[in-house]
């Protein structure tokens, strides 16, 4: 069979395609040759995008108040916003001020009282109850001593976590200064920075990027005052429960649970590491107890909480979550692991408004003839 030959219109999509290729290619390697200089963009671009992120997260949860008070008659928008930032920032200290003093109680008695008990456990009692024998364990234990491998990794384990600490500070701290004003600004000129931006796009596209905008903002910000609520109601429950079974320290452990609980799955095995090793090493409560109530944890967030906190939710593949934790914590550390959900709802969100408004193929309408229309 004769193979049709190559149109100019198919012809004219390949030489295209073959030259942003190529284009594609040669960009990649300029930016091999110059890895300082674009290391230097980015961190630049990085300084610049996560104030402002973090700031657009927070009025995503804040703006919702705003409006509520300003629909019960409460305005202009300046003290509509002082009212939500003074009940926000008494909430904030309030919990603070309750909860600080026994939390820094449990974790003076446990440096007091169980450090010690800690220290003693893997130099005396591990021996005895290592699951390889007591022979391999003074092994091990020779070699870790004559060859300096536990003081030789901290000689550079601390310097790089030094090294760490302070080029993260930095941008912290510059952000805990910026954020306060960005979001300020933001939420006084809410609407006059969307019909801005909006006024970027073409005068055709702008009802589309009108809808699309309105998209990010309710499912981000659903998911962000969902995440909220979710994360102080396990925590509550985290507390109460470690307390009936009688674990020590049970506020400490519950508030892990539920800071923790910001970050999908991992969140919840991380929150579980703490009690369990606690348990295991104290002896005062049987670990795989422990490993269960936790278990029943994760169970009561993912099937109860979930469904009746998180009215939206994400609607996305587990394996997409954390590929997206993956992704976006190299590329942004910390904050790219805490918001990963929420900036992977967004790419979902331009996903489906892309599918939604592309152009669909021209039907070919055949005539009752037979010829073509």
């Amino acid at each position: 069979m004769k193979r049709p030959p190559i149109t100019d219109v198919k012809l004219n999509r390949i030489i295209k395609f073959l030259a942003i290729a190529l284009l594609g290619l040669a960009v990649l390697f300029m930016a091999t040759q110059f890895s300082s200089l674009w290391n230097w963009i980015t961190s630049a671009i990085k300084s610049v995008i996560v104030p402002i992120a973090i700031a657009y997260l927070i009025a995503l949860i804040v703006f919702p108040l705003i409006k509520i008070l300003e629909r019960k008659g409460i305005g202009p928008r300046w003290l509509s916003l002082s009212i939500v930032l003074i009940v926000s920032i008494a909430i904030v200290i309030a919990i603070f001020y309750f909860v600080t003093p026994f939390v820094v109680s449990e974790i003076t008695n446990f440096f007091n009282n169980d450090f010690q008990k800690i220290l003693d456990y893997f130099t005396t009692d591990l021996r005895d109850e290592f699951i390889l024998g007591r022979d391999l364990y003074d092994q091990i234990y020779t070699y870790i001593s004559e060859t300096d491998l536990i003081a030789n990794f901290l000689s550079t384990l601390v310097p790089s976590a030094i090294s760490y600490v302070t080029s993260v500070a930095l941008p912290i701290f510059t952000s805990v200064a910026i954020v306060p004003m960005l979001l300020i600004y933001y939420l006084l000129d809410y609407e006059l920075i969307g019909d801005r931006l909006r006024s970027i796009v073409p005068q055709k596209l702008e009802k589309k990027a009108a809808d699309l905008g309105n998209r990010l903002n309710r499912t981000v910000g659903s998911y962000l005052r969902g995440q909220l609520f979710l994360m102080g109601a396990i925590g509550v429950v985290a507390v109460i429960v470690y307390k009936l079974i009688g674990m020590q320290y049970y506020l400490v452990f519950g508030l892990i649970v539920g800071i923790t609980n910001i970050i999908p799955y991992f969140g919840s095995i991380l929150a579980a590491i703490p009690p369990i090793v606690y348990a295991f090493i104290s002896g005062s409560i049987n670990p795989f107890f422990v490993l269960a109530i936790n278990m029943v944890l994760q169970f009561i967030e993912g099937n109860i909480f979930q469904p009746l906190i998180m009215s939206q939710q994400l609607e996305m593949h587990p394996i997409i979550i954390i590929v997206s934790i993956l992704f976006f914590g190299s590329l942004f550390g910390t904050l790219g692991v805490i918001f990963a959900s929420p900036m992977a709802a967004s790419i979902r969100v331009f996903y489906q408004f892309y599918k939604e408004n592309r152009p669909r193929p021209t039907e070919v309408l055949v005539s009752p003839g037979g010829g073509k229309t």
